[in-house]
This record gives C-alpha cells, sequence and structure tokens, in this order.
C-alpha cells in the first residue's frame, strides 16, 4: 500500500472497527427474566463469562487512542442481554473513548434488541443515541478525508434465534446511500456478515441475516469499490466476493474475547482500504 506522503494512494481516513464488545450483568429477578432473557443468563452463567474479560477495558480504551486514528465505529452487541446496567457500561466506555478524542459511531447488534421488551423501549436508542450516526438506519456520513461510511440495519428481537432481518425497502435505500455517496471507495458497516460461510466461519441459519444475499447482490450491483465490515461471529476474516469482485467482506473479533480479542485498523485511500488487525488479549 502506498503511504500517505500526497500520492493517489495517500491515506484519507483511519478507522477503529470495534465489535461485540458484550457487556454483561447476572440478574436473577423474576421480573426480569420472563422472556428469553432466562435463557441468555443461563448461558452467560455457564458459558460466556469465562469468554470475555471486561477488566482490560481501559487500557483496550488507551490502545485504541493510541493508533492514530480518528474515528472508532462500534458494529453492536453491546451488551449481552440488553440490561440497562449493560447499555450504562458501554455509554461509559464510548464515552471514554470520544474525552480521548476519538470520534465514536454505533449501532446496534442483535443483543442490544435481545428482547421485545428492549426493542420497544428503544433501550439502545435511549442509551447510546449520542453515538448514532443518525436517528435510523440505514444512514450515511462522510469522514473528515472524505471516506463515505454506509450504516446497514437489520437486528431484531427473536424468541429462540439470533437471526437478522433487512427490509426489502431498507436494501434499496442502503443501496442507493452508497451508489450517491461522494467519488471514492465506500465503508460500508453492518452488524451481521453477508457470508454465511468463509474460512474463519461458518454461520447456522439461525444466527444469519435473512436477505443477505439480497443485500449482498445490491451492493455489487452499485459498481462501487466496497469494503463491508461486520461482527457478529466474533471472528476476524478477509474475502473478496467470487460474485462481485468490487466487494470485500471483512469481519472482526470480539473486543475483549479471551485469547483472541481485538479489533480492525482500516485506512482508507482512493484505490480502496487496507484493513491491519489488532490484538488485545
Amino acid at each position: 500500500m502506498i503511504d500517505d506522503a500526497g500520492s493517489p494512494g495517500a491515506v484519507r481516513d483511519r478507522v477503529l472497527h470495534i465489535t461485540d464488545l458484550h457487556f454483561s450483568r447476572i440478574t436473577w429477578s423474576p421480573r426480569r427474566l420472563a422472556n428469553k432473557r432466562l435463557l441468555g443468563m443461563l448461558n452467560l452463567r455457564l458459558r460466556r463469562l469465562r469468554r470475555f474479560d471486561l477488566s482490560v477495558r481501559e487500557q483496550t480504551a488507551d490502545a485504541l487512542a493510541r493508533e492514530g486514528a480518528a474515528t472508532v465505529i462500534a458494529g453492536g452487541d453491546f451488551t449481552t442481554t440488553s440490561l440497562d446496567e449493560e447499555f450504562q457500561e458501554a455509554f461509559a466506555f464510548l464515552k471514554g473513548l470520544e474525552q480521548r478524542g476519538l470520534k465514536v459511531y454505533a449501532i446496534p447488534g442483535n443483543h442490544d434488541v435481545y428482547t421485545f421488551e428492549a426493542k420497544r423501549r428503544g433501550s439502545f436508542e435511549q442509551h447510546l443515541a449520542g453515538f448514532m450516526p443518525a436517528e435510523r438506519l440505514p444512514a450515511r456520513v462522510v469522514l473528515a478525508g472524505g471516506t463515505p461510511v454506509v450504516f446497514a440495519p437489520g437486528v431484531k428481537p427473536n424468541l429462540l434465534s439470533s437471526r437478522g432481518s433487512i427490509a426489502r425497502r431498507d436494501i434499496a435505500e442502503t443501496a442507493q446511500l452508497v451508489a450517491e455517496a461522494p467519488p471514492g471507495p465506500v465503508l460500508v458497516v453492518g452488524h451481521y456478515p453477508l457470508l454465511f460461510r468463509t474460512e474463519a466461519y461458518a454461520q447456522g441459519y439461525m444466527h444469519r441475516l435473512g436477505r443477505a444475499n439480497s443485500l449482498r447482490a445490491a451492493l455489487g450491483e452499485t459498481g462501487r469499490t466496497i469494503l463491508y465490515l461486520a461482527g457478529h461471529v466474533h471472528r476476524r476474516s478477509e474475502t473478496r466476493d467470487e460474485r462481485y469482485p468490487n466487494l470485500t467482506h471483512a469481519t472482526t473479533n470480539a473486543l475483549f474475547y479471551r485469547g483472541r480479542g481485538g479489533y480492525t485498523l482500516v485506512e482508507c485511500t482512493d484505490e480502496g482500504f487496507c484493513c491491519r488487525v489488532r490484538e488485545i488479549l
């Protein structure tokens, strides 16, 4: 990759992609467990608590600030079961990044609408509205160096699964925002991957984004150079689309995951994107 010394390949923007933070709080209150959250609490107690190390949050925030990037894009799953206390911890972490001089954009993941009640109350919006790119998704922002970023929707509550879904009108609007973006490569961010299987992960039906292939086709057919960034699978991957060579798919590790926690540094140039993996744990 050409360096940022003023050549056509100069770095226009540096972006940090973090995802799947999964702040958690255990509750056994019957009132708060009268929904899917009971299953979430059992999973948290038996498995997830051992897999995430939230004690490193401050050193992680410091590491992000040292990267020299201006922007952090947080791709969802800030919470585990959409409890207010979990959102409060997520807010504190993102606010800490902001206080370190970083511009933060945040979109929800499926765990941030874990219950129908959390969706109905707008819990994500109540706590993290100040970091959202717009009141609703899809939305587009343009970074200081000129890189367009389009944020795609897709999360919804479920009784048992963790499937997402994107409406046809949102697919069309997302593609339109990409097609009409300022000149140059476009960064598209969603919580769910569009590819169900790569060398790094394989998604079962109950964990996929509904109409993912339709969104993939709509983005590919814009002809724009696109990097699609996602989380959800807790695995790092980068795959050039076989059908749409202008479209590259990338996923980022869960930020605080023991053994492979980390984030992605994305360098945006006039020609495309360079992704660099950063490890935390």
